[in-house]
């Protein structure tokens, strides 16, 4: 059984991975035995394991005509741009890792994992992982450490030194005692070039400045990097000097081969150098027991272009390559290190190497894979650290280790930075604002003076508005997809939640019976449920085809910070057509307000919602020239955008909200009027009854010769007493009737009748009847109106052919007004429902007119009209 077994798993594999050639680019600075034989023995393990894989490699060294380091990293970028047509497998200098991550598959879905965990155990994996993806293995590792004349130090009765106090004390020790025999012989070498080298040296002081062997890295702010600093000064004014403080590799070899040195600082390269003894020992440190050691190195990465099947190959490649046989045999032969731990516990590589010195080196790595650009880091960091050692500039040290610092940190919003604290601050008040404006719309004594929407309307708005307000949060602290995600979605859907409510009433509310407005009034919930709908799909398309990813931005002389950016330009299409949609629909909205403006029922809410509209136009004009500039300070970049949010938000609020608290509880005026109150005798109850939904002021208008849609801005919506439609506020009357005109307003059932709007739909409504009847609802007010209050009752209504047009035989009933259910709007009382228009001799001209209080009067007329038109 166990042989099928082997058989299937033998063939599934062969299937998957059947004859493809793998190929391997990188650079070495010399080619060892491993290096010589890598091709021969993963081909010779492929072919025994059944595995029809081949490697083919291609190496460049320092001796190739191309065998620049800095040159190889950019042919390799050259190369991973070409994607699918570059490379299966890179051999790059651990420093470079970093640089091309984007370029490289997670190792840990390709790669035997019994394989991957020998690496856990060391520290120089540290240089393979970004952002939690393995993005490479080592091939071989380099230690930096401190080589020492055993020769001179034997001489003279000197230890290796533990401390670099104990350092400065034997070079000046030996020094004084040797270089007048030998003029030619160096004091310290410490290795601290203009190139990557130099940065190595600069972190093994940091390091070894930690307090205890256990330690983590310090840090490159902290007080024992400041120490270090100092000490690396001190090194070079009294045990070193300016040329040999930042000697070369030329250097650091020639001394090595001629033994003319005391101690120095360099890269693992064995331990034998002419006619004298040489040891390599950790580096000194602050105290004894504590010392550091950078590592260096190679590191194999895969290319993340090429094919799912390639990959499956190349893994088999990395498993064999990185297996603890071959490490151990690049050990033995080559005499290099291997970054698995476990290794150095063999006990035939412990033959050969001094495995406890090795096992016991206390390594750090270069901050390449944590920095967003490292190079650039690296030679600012060097930089300025020279300028600090050689006395050039008179910063602290602690200012040339921040100013350093930002080269290579990500700069974040901290929570206790002053900007957060701003915005944290605005949003309390916000918050507060926004539970006030809840409890106040709550209140049914306030409750019915909002009736320019349904209160479940007037809540969504505020939801709306906590939505988009909670937009800034999402740029505090560290930056992640998902923070990146939910960015738009906010502001799009905060924007729905507040516009979309008042855009459709003031649909329904237009001066001009209209298809669309009916079709909103009848289906508000389903139109409104639409318009989130198609929102919250435009959200996901944009997620699905170019979603919003964390990306870092480097400032040469500044702050590096990240931002939220799509990697193509499907997600710049999306970011603009959302800009270009909210815009579009204020756009409309202004033009609605415009055409509305004079309506006396919804004067208020129309004013109030035209200054949030061109408030907030300018403010989202403001945010689209914001996303196109290019700011360079993460304050900056976050104060700006967060600060145009909540400034919408609490402007939408104030405006909307505010305005109305000012006028019903600072001003202590009732808004709507209660119609309860008024005398039914008065003149201006009279007027109430016979008003229409929309006349016009032929003063205001130059009848025939004004555009159509300033007609309808002039259209006042009621013939009221001036009391009640001069103010600045709705002209609406008692809770019972705003009761009523709240449900008739967002009734879906409602009939024909019942969307009529204007005085133009009442004369269309019914051409047989309403027509003949009225025949023009503009002369009705401007001529009969008039006439009857200069009390030529019968001559007006001869004149205007009231007796010829003979409401009698024009029959009311038949516009079924009798149908409406009075009753449910409380007009019981008033026993409004016996009424009934068949029933008024409209011949009569003292039905309408009372002589003695001169004004027009109805008493058996119904008020249909205004509940009808009372928009």
């Amino acid at each position: 059984m166990k042989s099928y077994i082997n058989i299937i798993i033998f063939f599934t594999i062969f299937g998957i991975v059947k004859g493809i050639e793998i190929s391997l680019h990188g650079f070495v600075y010399g080619e060892t035995e491993l290096h010589k034989t890598l091709v021969e023995k993963t081909n010779a393990y492929m072919k025994e394991k059944g595995l029809d894989i081949t490697l083919k490699k291609d190496f460049v060294d320092l001796n190739s005509d191309s065998g620049d380091p800095n040159h190889i990293a950019n042919f390799i970028e050259e190369s991973l741009m070409k994607k699918e047509n570059g490379y299966d497998l890179y051999l790059t200098d651990t420093v470079y890792t970093g640089r091309f991550a984007k370029h490289f598959e997670d190792l840990n879905n390709y790669v035997d994992k019994n394989v991957i965990d020998l690496y856990k155990d060391g520290t120089a994996t540290k240089t393979c992982f970004v952002d939690d993806r393995l993005v490479g293995l080592p091939l071989s590792i380099d230690y930096g450490g401190l080589y020492a004349n055993m020769d001179l130090l034997n001489k003279y009765n000197r230890k290796v030194p533990e401390t670099w106090d104990e350092l400065i004390e034997t070079i000046n020790f030996i020094y004084e005692n040797e270089s007048p025999s030998n003029p030619e012989l160096h004091k310290y070498l410490a290795h601290v070039p203009d190139y990557e080298t130099g940065f190595g040296s600069i972190i093994e002081y940091i390091h070894s400045f930690r307090d205890s062997a256990t330690d983590n890295f310090p840090g490159f702010t902290s007080e024992n990097a400041v120490a270090a600093l100092n000490k690396m000064k001190e090194i070079r004014e009294f045990a070193s000097s300016e040329d040999e403080f930042h000697s070369n590799e030329g250097a650091i070899f020639g001394s090595l081969f001629s033994g003319n040195f005391i101690l120095l600082r360099a890269w693992y390269v064995g331990e034998k150098f002419g006619n004298y003894t040489v040891s390599f020992n950790p580096l000194p440190g602050k105290v004894k027991g504590v010392s550091a050691s950078c590592i260096g190195g190679s590191n194999i990465s895969m290319n993340i272009y090429i094919s799912e099947e390639r990959k499956k190959a190349a893994g088999e490649v990395l498993s064999f390559i990185n297996s603890f046989e071959e490490q151990k045999f690049g050990i033995l032969s080559s005499n290099l290190r291997s970054a698995i731990y476990s290794t150095y516990k063999d006990k035939e590589v412990c033959e050969k190497i001094d495995c406890i010195k090795f096992s016991s080196i206390q390594s750090i790595v270069r901050p390449s894979s944590q920095s967003i650009n490292y190079e650039q880091y690296s030679e600012k960091f060097r930089e300025l650290v020279r300028s600090y050692i050689s006395g050039e500039t008179d910063k602290s040290a602690m200012e040339i280790l921040k100013e350093a610092e930002d080269v290579r940190k990500i700069h974040y919003v901290e929570i206790n930075s002053i900007p957060s604290i701003i915005f944290l601050s605005a949003s309390v008040i916000t918050l507060i604002l926004l539970l006030t404006a809840y409890i106040y719309v709550s209140i049914k004594h306030f409750k019915n003076q909002f009736v320019f929407l349904p209160f479940k309307y007037w809540i969504i708005i505020i939801i709306g508005i906590s939505i988009m307000a909670s937009y800034g949060f999402t740029g505090l602290n560290e930056l992640s997809n998902y923070k990146c995600l939910i960015r738009p979605f906010l502001l799009s859907m905060g924007f729905d939640l507040i516009y979309t409510p008042l855009f459709l009433k003031m649909i329904t509310i237009f001066p001009s019976k209209n298809g669309l407005s009916k079709f909103v009034k009848d289906h508000f919930t389903l139109v409104f449920m639409l318009f989130l709908i198609i929102d919250i799909l435009f959200n996901i398309a944009w997620y699905l085809l170019d979603p919003l990813m964390v990306n870092k931005l480097v400032i040469a002389s500044g702050k590096n910070f990240q931002y939220c950016s799509s990697s193509g330009f499907i997600g710049g299409i999306f970011k603009n057509v959302m800009f270009a949609l909210k815009l579009i629909t204020l756009v409309i909205m202004s033009v609605l307000v415009f055409t509305e403006w004079n309506l006396a029922s919804f004067k208020a809410d129309i004013r109030s919602i035209t200054s949030t509209i061109y408030t907030n136009i300018l403010i989202i004009g403001l945010f689209a020239v914001l996303e196109k500039l290019n700011i360079n300070n993460v304050y900056l970049y976050f104060g700006f955008r967060a600060s145009l949010v909540l400034i919408f938000c609490l402007s939408t609020l104030i405006i909307l909200f505010g305005s109305k608290y000012y006028y019903i509880s600072i001003k202590k005026e009732t808004e709507f009027p209660d119609i309860s109150t008024i005398n039914k005798n008065t003149n201006s109850y009279s007027k109430y009854q016979s008003s229409n939904t929309y006349t016009m002021n032929n003063s205001q208008v130059g009848g025939q010769t004004k555009l159509k849609i300033l007609n309808y801005h002039y259209q006042t919506g009621s013939t009221m007493d001036s009391k009640f439609v001069s103010k600045p506020y709705s002209a609406l009357f008692s809770s019972n009737i705003n009761n009523s005109t709240y449900n008739e307003l967002f009734n879906n059932n409602s009939n024909e009748n019942n969307q009529s709007q204007s005085t133009e739909s009442f004369n269309q409504s019914k051409p047989g009847s309403r027509k003949n009847s009225l025949n023009n609802m503009y002369n009705f007010n401007n001529n009969s109106m008039n006439n009857y209050n200069n009390n030529n009752n019968n001559s007006n209504f001869n004149n205007n052919n009231f007796n010829n047009k003979n409401y009698n035989n024009n029959n009311y009933s038949n516009n079924n007004y009798s149908s409406s259910n009075y009753n449910s709007n409380n007009y019981s009382s008033n026993n409004y429902s016996t009424n009934n228009y068949s029933n008024n001799d409209y011949s009569n001209s003292n039905t309408y007119y009372n002589s003695s209080n001169n004004s027009y009067y109805n008493n058996n007329s119904s008020n249909k009209s205004y509940n009808k038109y009372h928009y």
